[in-house]
Formats: C-alpha cells, sequence, structure tokens
C-alpha cells in the first residue's frame, strides 16, 4: 500500500541535525549529477501468474531495526525509534551517538524507502553521521534486526540538497524496491536558523539475497 507522509519541505526531513549550541561544521558536500536513467526495454508479453506466486511482497516486510554498521566509517550504532512531530517534521535521535529510524514509514527490507537519519555533530563534538559525506557509491550498510537478523545494503547515490529545498516523495516516498535513505546534515553553519544550509542523502539498496 503506498504510504503518504505529510512532511513540510520548508522543514526538510530533521527537527534539527545538530544539537543545540554544536560546533560548526563547516564541511560542504558537493551534490551529485543528474541521476542515472535506467534503459528501458520492451515489456515481453508472460503469462498471468497465480496469487501464489506473486509472494515477494509478503516476503519483504522488512526488520525492527537495533544497530546500524557502516564498515566504511567505522560505524556501529544503536537505532532508536522517532516518529512525526506536531509541525510535520520527522524526529531526530535524542543521543547523537545513536541513529533515528522513522518507524511510521517503511522497516528497512521491505518495500518501499526506509529512512534513517543520525547528527552530523553536536556540542561536544562529532555525531554518528559526521563522516556521511564520506560514502561512496558501493560502500556497504548493515541493518541489525531486533530478530538477530542482518541485511545489507549498498549506496547507489549521495545527493546534497538545500534544507528548504529537497525532494521528499523521493526520500520518504513509495518505490516498488527496497531502498533505505540515511540522512544528516551538511555545508555551512546557519548562525540565525540554528543549522546547517543543506541535508545530505545517501540512498542505498536492498542487495539481493539478503532479505
Amino acid at each position: 500500500m503506498k504510504l503518504y507522509i505529510q512532511i513540510f519541505i520548508g522543514a526538510m526531513m530533521l527537527a534539527g541535525c545538530a544539537q543545540p549550541n554544536a560546533k560548526p561544521q563547516e564541511k560542504v558536500v558537493e551534490a551529485s549529477s543528474s541521476a542515472e536513467v535506467a534503459e528501458v526495454e520492451d515489456m515481453p508479453i508472460v503469462p498471468l501468474r497465480t496469487a501464489e506466486e506473486f509472494s515477494l511482497e509478503d516476503k519483504r516486510v522488512g526488520i525492527e531495526p537495533k544497530v546500524i554498521e557502516i564498515p566504511s566509517l567505522d560505524v556501529k550504532a544503536t537505532i532508536e525509534e522517532v516518529g512525526r512531530l506536531d509541525n510535520g517534521q520527522m524526529g531526530v535521535p535524542q543521543d547523537p551517538d545513536q541513529a533515528g529510524w522513522f518507524s511510521p514509514g517503511t522497516k528497512p527490507g521491505g518495500r518501499g524507502s526506509a529512512v534513517i537519519a543520525g547528527h552530523v555533530d553536536s556540542k561536544t563534538g562529532p555525531a554518528v553521521f559526521y563522516e556521511l559525506d564520506k560514502m561512496e557509491i558501493g560502500d556497504e550498510v548493515f541493518i541489525h534486526g531486533k530478530d538477530g537478523k542482518i541485511i545489507r545494503f549498498a549506496v547507489v547515490k549521495k545527493i546534497a540538497y538545500p534544507r528548504t529545498d529537497a525532494p521528499v516523495d523521493a526520500i520518504f516516498g513509495f518505490t516498488y524496491g527496497s531502498g533505505l535513505n540515511l540522512i544528516s546534515c551538511t555545508g555551512s553553519w546557519d548562525r540565525k536558523a540554528k543549522t546547517h544550509d543543506d541535508r545530505l542523502v545517501v540512498y542505498t539498496e536492498l542487495v539481493e539475497g539478503t532479505e
């Protein structure tokens, strides 16, 4: 079922990527080039399948995430659940060393776009996603479930968006694949707004055979 999430684009995905009075982080991430366009082949005519054969949707239910592991960044952090605030913004983890899974949305490994956010820094220094901008295409992300299961994702692209102009549907919306989108702040510190100028989104996809 398609999931519609009412989130203000002006506020982007996060109520704040850095803790109050966080030390400004001046690192700017260059947005990637235009998305790659897949070649579409003519669709062959195939026999209709039975409901039993069409069991992919039932199998991809996802897992309740407990830990996120990013080997290339030497990150292994606990995941807490975050929801949607009264003002429509996505909540953020209370602990800067933990990541926050948007629990009203898709579970990691399920059909759709699961979203996990993390702070880039705090008033005491670097936070869980401080080096998220260093991730490269093909880097792996492991999600450890509460049931002990581990599923693997691979980075397909990363894009930095202005915090007031981000494609919420692309980040939170429905997709036929199984995506996991990692979000944090990037860019220069805006002293007036008390947040960074941009939002970094690292798009990953489930590696076939791990769910």
